[in-house]
């Protein structure tokens, strides 16, 4: 699979113009709060419920500090990957230069939210599953542990590009498999483009989802046992 044929700072360009879409949709949306809200209120305010629930379903009450990053993260993709669909059809996200850093701060994140629920040492015991299994077992698991979870990047950052990449590729040949034989042979204006234009809506909303769901997934397998402490330090008082 190739990269695209443009320079990284083209594509660094459409990001930014994502980055200040998402940040004029975020300042429209909460410069004039109502109690009886509009219609852009109502709309951000119905995404927000959204990810608070899922949040709070995929991590539990504390997932709900989670929201602005899963919300944001799937506004920004999504925004990126729709970028791809309207002249000149370049998606920020159909390259490495943005997937892989979009993955590195979420796994960054992780990390730091894991080492702040766990503690250092806990931390590290967690990769041994120290005191859950044999101890001879432990370091065995250590570094599998630590290979997974280096792998999440990697995993993260090259599904969403190659699927938004193969998403243009598919794109591509199906118009030239069947837009230009059908011009030349008939000469009708056929919308060709609908059925592309309905694969790449799909395919933006699916990898903006999966993106910010696996996000919290992580950040739950991080902090799997703050709400058993939590639990137990409310039983206490």
């Amino acid at each position: 699979m190739e990269e695209h044929h443009v320079s990284p700072w083209v594509f660094a360009f459409f990001a930014g113009i994502a980055a200040v879409v998402l940040v004029i949709f975020a300042l429209l949306s909460t410069r004039n709060l109502q109690k009886r809200p509009g219609r852009l209120q109502n709309f951000a305010e119905a995404i927000y419920e959204f990810f608070d629930n899922l949040a709070v379903s995929v991590v539990g009450e504390h997932g709900r500090k989670y929201v602005p990053l899963a919300g944001t993260l799937f506004l920004f993709i999504l925004i990126s990957n729709l970028m791809g669909l309207i002249p000149p059809g370049l998606a920020p996200t159909a390259t490495l230069n943005t997937t892989i850093p979009l993955a590195v701060i979420v796994i960054l994140y992780v990390q730091y939210e894991s080492i702040r629920a766990r503690g250092i040492v806990g931390y590290f015991k967690h990769f041994a599953r120290w005191g859950e299994v044999p101890a001879p077992i432990s370091p065995l698991l250590f570094v599998i542990e630590v290979v997974s979870e280096l792998a999440k990047p990697v995993s993260l950052s090259v599904r969403l590009y190659a699927n938004m990449f193969g998403k243009e590729q598919v794109a591509l040949a199906l118009i030239t498999a069947l837009a230009v034989p059908i011009f030349k042979s008939a000469y009708v204006p056929l919308p060709i483009q609908f059925p592309v234009l309905m694969l790449g809506l799909l395919v933006g909303f699916v990898q903006a989802f999966v993106f910010s769901i696996l996000t919290l997934i992580y950040l739950a397998l991080a902090t799997e046992h703050h709400d058993e402490h939590h639990g137990e330090s409310a039983h206490a008082h």
